[in-house]
């Protein structure tokens, strides 16, 4: 009769012992308690530890076209409205951002991802929001970018293109986005405020005035504007209008 090799013997003990560890867990896995065959359940919300502060910039509009610069200016009030009915957004207020921008930009207007990146760090905000108006056939070309402060995170980009009156549709829809790539809450529908393009315009001329950006500077002269905010908005005023030049801010 052959006998079988030291190889095969190694084998076959080998194969035993696997048989007998599995019959072991076999009968073991019966005994385990119900809890670890239920099923998982979905992630709950992710919870942030802080609100995400947020910095806005004038959008960039090409030289000459003199219709867009109160859009500009109209967009970064919508966003910044708009930053508000994020539960995990926090806005930087508009006299603290543009006055730490002008100051990088000296006489230009061209707001880069680097001067985003340096207003951002410099408010101690995570990201800033910039991005460009360019006029295309019946509408208006949207472009928005979200500038990290810090360089290991990356960039996001919303584009669109849109009439004004689209505007506040366009810029919700770029938080809804931005939002769930932050992976956080989204919009509060319930704090959305609908804006009146007549009022936002009014609203982007005295924020331009303010500090300067397009127009010729005139701290302090909105005070008829900031008045009726501080009594229908007070919240969004104090986001636009510092409270040292408007005492009524304060109140």
């Amino acid at each position: 009769m052959h006998k079988p090799s030291w190889t095969t013997i190694r084998d076959t003990g080998s194969r035993r012992k696997v048989r007998i560890l599995v019959s072991l867990a076999l009968s073991g896995s019966l005994l385990l308690p119900a809890c670890f065959f239920r099923k998982h359940t979905a992630p709950s919300a992710p919870k942030v530890s802080a609100p995400v502060r947020i910095a806005f910039l004038p959008m960039n509009v090409p030289q000459g076209n003199a219709d867009l610069l109160w859009l500009s200016m109209g967009t970064t009030v919508l966003m910044v409205g708009t930053a508000r009915s994020a539960p995990d957004l926090e806005p930087v207020s508009l006299w603290e951002s543009l006055p730490a921008a002008l100051q990088s930009l000296g006489t230009s207007r061209t707001v880069t991802s680097d001067i985003a990146e340096l207003t951002a760090t410099r408010l101690s905000a995570r990201w800033a929001a910039e991005g460009q108006l360019q006029a295309a056939s019946n509408s208006v070309s949207l472009r928005i970018d979200f500038i990290p402060s810090q360089p290991s995170l990356v960039p996001f980009r919303y584009e669109k293109p849109g009439t004004p009156e689209q505007m506040p549709p366009r810029i919700q829809e770029a938080y809804e986005q931005f939002l769930r790539y932050l992976i956080v809450r989204p919009l509060d529908e319930q704090k959305n405020k609908p804006f009146d393009l007549k009022r936002l315009k009014e609203i982007a001329d005295a924020v331009d005035a303010e500090y300067g950006w397009f127009a010729t500077a005139k701290p302090g002269a909105a005070g008829k504007l900031v008045e009726d905010l501080s009594k229908s908005d007070p919240g969004f005023a104090k986001l636009l209008f510092s409270p040292t030049l408007y005492p009524v801010l304060g109140k």
